[in-house]
This record gives structure tokens, sequence and C-alpha cells, in this order.
């Protein structure tokens, strides 16, 4: 090929490119618009105070703008060769606080679903933080920039072989695809388990679902970005990174607005139980409770009334028939409690 017909594809590629980046990027900015009304009432309006979930929240709405203004930059821009080299890491680099605080948010729901278990939450501490020097070491050891046939030009992340393999640069996106698939079977696993123990709720129906959507659709995405990183045209190599932190991050506030959005005081179902009794609370903060709600909790005469295992509402002094299953009402309204008990006779 002459070099003026690679001059002139390699202008095609970048054409498509900016289009492509433009159509994603138009999404993230809509989504964002679109949330507002309901980011205002769960987040910024809550009384609850400021959670970890907040937290990271802002930082994968508000930053991911950031990082979208640089990453306009990189493909708009028009580049030397030697900036492109000496500022070639800067975007994967502020891009994996993006990444590192969306698998924060899918770990504190596992957490939260497993009843904020010890052992669950150390499995889960070990498994960020090797997310996260694969996160941090590829761009060190990977990271190359493409060689274009004229400069300046876009600033194309392209991958190079290095002492932790020749395609070392597909642990990027291999790497939060791995964490998502070790979540996903955690969360499914879980659910499936509740079933069974007839501990099941439209609360958690909603976090397998939410979990199951965001799964298949970051997989997908990191699976694309593998398929482009393993074949040869380094022109569109990285074309799909730009999509996947933007699409991970509608997504992940995506989840947080939906689970939140259950302590909105319309709502009526704020917990869910599990079949030992316990209320476990979901990454909704459990302070942000609204005024009226109503608690129910359901004890049966087999079970001892001071079972420790067993967080119920039901003092010891409430009475239980031998022949029945008592079912405690507690209905707070306007600051009040009032109580109501009835007997059902089996």
């Amino acid at each position: 090929m002459s070099n003026g017909g690679s001059v002139t594809d390699f202008l095609k590629v970048v054409k498509a490119a900016q289009i492509y980046n433009a159509c994603t990027t138009s999404i993230l900015i809509w989504d964002w618009l679109s949330c507002l009304p309901q980011e205002w009432r769960c987040i910024w309006k809550s009384p609850a105070s400021w959670s970890p979930i907040k937290v990271l929240y802002c930082i994968v709405r508000y930053y991911t703008l950031v990082v979208l203004i640089v990453t306009d930059v990189w493909f708009f821009a028009s580049w030397s060769e030697s900036s492109c080299a000496r500022n070639l890491r800067i975007l994967p680099g502020i891009a994996v606080l993006i990444d590192l605080s969306i698998e924060m948010v899918l770990a504190l729901r596992i957490y939260a679903i497993y009843g904020c278990d010890r052992k669950i939450g150390l499995f889960l501490v070990a498994l960020i933080t090797g997310f996260l020097g694969v996160m941090i070491a590829v761009p060190i050891l990977a990271f190359d920039y493409t060689r274009l046939p004229s400069w300046p030009g876009p600033c194309i992340v392209a991958g190079k072989p290095s002492i932790a393999g020749p395609k070392f640069i597909i642990a990027f996106y291999a790497s939060p695809m791995t964490l998502d698939i070790i979540m996903t079977v955690m969360t499914v696993f879980r659910v499936i388990r509740q079933n069974r123990n007839g501990g099941g709720s439209s609360l958690m129906n909603r976090v397998v679902r939410d979990g199951l959507l965001y799964f298949f659709a970051i997989t997908s995405l990191n699976m694309l970005n593998v398929i482009f990183f393993i074949q040869k045209d380094q022109f569109i190599q990285s074309i799909n990174a730009p999509m996947s932190i933007q699409i991970s991050s509608v997504l992940c506030c995506r989840l947080i607005l939906n689970l939140r959005s259950q302590s909105d005081p319309r709502s009526v179902v704020k917990k869910f139980s599990h079949s030992r009794g316990r209320w476990v609370t979901d990454i909704v903060n459990p302070n942000d409770v609204p005024q009226d709600t109503i608690r129910f909790s359901v004890r049966s005469p087999a079970r001892d009334i001071q079972d420790p295992e067993i967080d119920s509402p039901i003092s010891p002094a409430s009475p239980i028939t031998p022949d029945g299953i008592m079912i405690h009402f507690d209905h707070e309204h306007r600051g009040s409690w009032k109580t109501d008990e009835t007997v059902q006779e089996v």
C-alpha cells in the first residue's frame, strides 16, 4: 500500500473513531440529565449522612465527566509524536479510579446481601486489591502509542510486549471482567439459597435483576475490548475504550439509584430479611428511613423466644399461643409507634 493510501485509510479510521466517541458521550450526558430528578431525591436531598455509596456515586458520575473531557482531548486534538509518547499513560491512569469505584459498588452490594459477613468482606478486599494491582501494572508495562503515518494526530493507545507477556494489555479489560464474573456468581448463589429457604423478596429480586443486566452489558464490552486488542490493526485497538468507561459509569449509577429509590417515602418495602429472621439492610443507609413505614415479623412458637439467632421486634412478654403464629406489626406514623398484634390459628 502506498504512503498516500495509508494516510487516507488512517484519516477514515480517525473520523469514524471521533464519531463513535461522540455518540457514546451523548449517551452519558443524556443519562446524567434524565437521572437528575432521581439523583436529587435519592442522593442530594436524602437525610442520611454521607455513606460510602454516596461518595462512590459522586466519583462514578462526576469524575467520569472529567475523564470524558480528557478522552475527547485525546481523540480530537492534534498531538506531536513526542507529546503523545510522554503523556500516553495519563488517560488510562485517571480511568483506573472509575473502574475501582465501580467494582467497589458491586463489592458493597455483595457484602450487604451476605449479611455483612466478615469472611466475605475479607475475600472481597482481596479481590479488589488484586484487581487494582493489575490495573496499575498494565499501563506501566504494556501500554504504547500507535505510530501514525503522519503527525500531528490523535494519541491512540496500543499494546506492546512486556515481561508479563506479549498481550498483557488484555488484562486491563480481562481483570474487571473476571471480577464481575466472580461477584455475579456470588450474587446468584446467594439468591438461590435465599429462595430455597423462603427468604426471597422484591428487593433481592431487584438486586439480582440489575446485577445480571450490568454483568452481561459490561462483560460484553470488556470482551469486545479484548477482541479488538487481539487483532493486529493498531488504529482500532483502543476504539472501544472510551465507550466501556462511559457505559460502565451509566450502568453503575443506575444500580445505585435503583436501590436507593427504595428509601423514598412513596416506597413500601425498605428492607429484605433472610430465612433466619434477621433484617438485612441493602446498600441504602440504614438511617435513611421515612416517617411512615410498616415493619412486620413472624415468630413461630417452635423457636425459643430468646433465640439469639433471630432479631425480631417482638418483646419476650408478647403472648404466643401454642397453636398459632403471632404476627406483630409496628406502625410508625409521624415519629410515634403504634402496635397491633394478631394471632392466626393454624
